[in-house]
């Protein structure tokens, strides 16, 4: 009987505790960290650039690199009568790179062992983080430094005396692959630009012109169809200006986003990415925006003064137009909480009421209310999902109390500024 009892007693007091917890929920809290929303618009369209084709075919050894600025005139390839001449041509290269780093190798202007010891641990570090990064074209630099220094280090401590041997050898090496390439066809360059091989480029279907007259229901026809095909039956193409557009369409919803207060295209400076496709977020400003409702679409061309290099292979392409950027601490929506400013009673937010935002934050076993900006034409409510932006303390024409690393409380029984918790 007695074992019966405790075991009433245990599940009568267990049942007591959960009935406890759930009139008297425990408190929830967040750490106040910083976050960036961006203010954007998804957009689908085509990059129009002023662009030369650049005649060429068979089998082509390119010598630069994609997207270089070459001069009219420069030699851009050259014609391969066999697939031997491209790895003699690759074979000639490398040795030039070899040259060139055993010359810099005998240039040494210092005898302080220490700090070509020291230049040399920093490109054996800067190395690994490359590799570990998954940086390849970093590495490949990187791994250029570390043999730089140790070479100029052998140097110093006599290990080697210098290399005009090795340097000899290479150069005649160098010489007998040079007269077997010389009297190659070459490709060269119709204009002044920026080069982009054929292989990695697309072509747009249609003119600049014909595009830029198309409407917002035209041009959503005319990507849905397909705005651009592979760049065949030549070498590549130059990019011959520094300014291009981008002509799209979106939603036009979306697309009143691009609109000013007056109606006009938005001024001032944006950014417009190409997700996927190019790492690069360049600045640029609208020229044309058209909101057409019978279609529910937008229009709009947007210029840009900068180029880049995964961009310039691009034809038709999906982009992001970011309009504002808004940094600060990312807290809950509903952690925020509203008191009358006359008596510090806790108030639902009204237009029109005179009332402090903020937040309740724990510091140590006490509850303290920590004020924010209220929501106004210098401070605009920003929302992330569940969470809004705030500024922190200290942040210039800001009332703000709230700061890195502060712990919220996003919900809690009876909170009041001054609390001590249990």
């Amino acid at each position: 009987m007695l074992g019966l009892a405790v075991l009433l007693a245990a599940g009568v007091i267990g049942f007591g505790y959960q009935v406890f917890r759930v009139l008297n929920p425990p408190d929830l809290y967040e750490t106040a960290l910083m976050g960036t929303v961006e203010e954007k618009v998804s957009a689908e369209g085509v990059l129009l650039f002023e662009e030369t084709v650049v005649p060429g075919s068979g089998l082509l050894g390119y010598l630069v690199e994609e997207g270089e600025r070459v001069s009219a005139g420069a030699v851009i390839a050259e014609v391969y009568t066999d697939s031997s001449q491209s790895a003699s041509r690759a074979r000639l290269t490398s040795l030039r790179e070899q040259i060139e780093l055993l010359e810099r190798s005998q240039n040494v202007s210092t005898t302080q062992i220490e700090s070509l010891l020291a230049e040399r641990s920093g490109a054996v570090y800067d190395l690994l983080d490359s590799i570990d990064r998954g940086l390849y074209a970093d590495a490949a630099s990187d791994r250029e430094a570390y043999l730089l220094a140790q070479n100029r280090l052998w140097v110093t401590t006599g290990e080697a005396d210098d290399f005009s041997a090795r340097i000899a050898a290479l150069r005649a090496e160098a010489d007998q692959l040079e007269a077997q390439l010389s009297g190659l066809p070459q490709v060269v360059s119709p204009g002044t630009g920026y080069f982009v091989r054929s292989s990695t480029s697309r072509r747009l279907t249609q003119s600049t012109d014909a595009i830029l007259s198309l409407d917002a229901a035209g041009l959503k026809a005319l990507l849905e169809q397909g705005a651009d095909a592979p760049l065949e039956g030549c070498a590549g193409k130059i990019i011959t200006g520094f300014s291009w557009y981008y002509c799209g369409v979106c939603p036009a919803e979306e697309g009143q986003k691009l609109l000013g207060r007056d109606g006009s295209p938005r001024t001032g400076t944006v950014q417009i990415r190409f997700p996927g496709q190019s790492e690069d977020t360049l600045k640029g400003r609208l020229t044309e925006v058209t909101i057409d409702e019978a279609s529910g679409l937008a229009r709009f061309v947007l210029r840009c003064d900068t180029l880049a290099g995964d961009m310039l292979r691009l034809g038709q392409a999906n982009a992001e137009i970011i309009l504002s950027e808004t940094t600060g601490l990312r807290i809950r929506a509903d952690a925020v909480h509203y008191l009358r400013e006359e008596t510090g009673e806790e108030v639902a937010a009204q237009e029109g009421e005179n009332y402090i935002p903020g937040v309740y934050a724990k510091f140590g076993n006490l509850v303290r209310f920590c004020r924010i900006d209220p929501v106004d034409e210098a401070h605009p409510l920003v929302r992330d999902g569940e969470y809004i932006i705030v500024q922190p303390e200290g942040t210039a024409n800001s009332v703000s109390e709230l700061k890195l690393y502060d712990t919220i409380i996003v919900s809690g029984q009876n909170l009041y500024d001054g609390k001590l918790l249990q």
